[in-house]
């Protein structure tokens, strides 16, 4: 499977899914895993070439997260859901622990109720954001970069 593939068939519509049910774990924690294996598959596909900027997949993904500092989130959240709690290395953190991807409103017969949302609490900054958000702000971000790396 190309990256435009991936990106386009499995990226697009889980993002999408999650922007349409947003208080969805399910469809948080999905987003966050195929963005951040997207960063994965387009680093397979140009290492060892002349378009590659580094020469690991970890470098790459730190290229793009500072690129894109809602990337920096996802790829945090999706190690910390991955290991359940990211307590050693040299890349510092912002999101550690799989407890800080949590579920907040809905469920209430209360009409002034928040809607439903999954968000994360990140270490920086300090307020809570919603995962839909980070999910499309870095699909949006994502999408300029196989035609960049081709």
């Amino acid at each position: 499977m190309t990256p435009e593939d991936f990106l386009d068939k499995v990226v697009t519509e889980n993002v999408v899914r999650l922007c349409d049910n947003r208080g969805s774990l399910r469809h948080a924690v999905n987003a966050l895993f195929v963005l951040d294996a997207f960063a994965g598959i387009l680093f397979a596909s140009v290492k060892g070439t002349d378009h590659a900027p580094c020469t690991t997949d970890a470098e790459f993904r730190e290229i793009l997260a500072r690129e894109c500092s809602e990337f920096c989130i996802v790829r945090d959240a999706a190690f910390s859901l991955k290991h359940g709690e990211l307590s050693r290395g040299r890349t510092p953190r912002l999101v550690r622990k799989a407890a800080q991807v949590q579920e907040h409103g809905g469920g209430s017969n209360d009409p002034n109720a928040i809607e439903p949302v999954v968000w994360i609490e990140a270490e920086e900054p300090m307020e809570p954001i919603a995962v839909d958000v980070l999910a499309h702000a870095t699909l949006t971000f994502f999408q300029g970069l196989p035609a960049r790396y081709a």
